[in-house]
């Protein structure tokens, strides 16, 4: 069973186009790379929120790390370096626990450039209908 150990952010980025109302926002978490070492997981994320209209834009990117015997830990670099999919059980946590990170540091990146903060960290929920993800608020 994967163990999330933490995540460190490397990269932020936040910029305000426009001087008018937030309608609403896009988040996006993208997992870039996921590598093992040994027991050690790395994985790779960008984390990104664009505001309607075009208002203005936030992006972060990082690396979670984890745990997993070393054999379980090559399976899951396997299985994304071949599909580029995670097995919802690893999946699942891992988006809630990025999206959380993000979120909570997002809001003092987002209000320095006068965004509306990305805390919308509904629980993300991976479904088998057509490969999409819920979220429960």
């Amino acid at each position: 069973m994967v163990e999330f150990r933490g995540v460190k952010l490397s990269y932020v980025e936040a910029k305000r186009e426009k001087d008018t109302l937030i309608s609403g926002l896009n988040i996006n978490i993208n997992i870039d790379e996921v590598k093992a070492m040994g027991e050690d997981l790395v994985m790779d994320f960008t984390y990104s929120v664009n505001y309607a209209e075009d208002v203005g834009y936030l992006k972060i990117s990082g690396t979670v790390y984890a745990k997993d015997t070393a054999t379980a830990a090559k399976e899951i670099e396997n299985g994304w370096r071949m599909e580029k999919k995670l097995p919802n059980e690893i999946a699942q946590p891992l988006l809630n626990l990025i999206n959380f990170s993000s979120g909570v540091n997002g809001v003092f990146v987002a209000r320095a450039v006068n965004l509306a903060p990305p805390l919308v960290p509904p629980r993300i929920e991976i479904t088998t209908k057509g490969g999409t993800a819920t979220t429960r608020g």
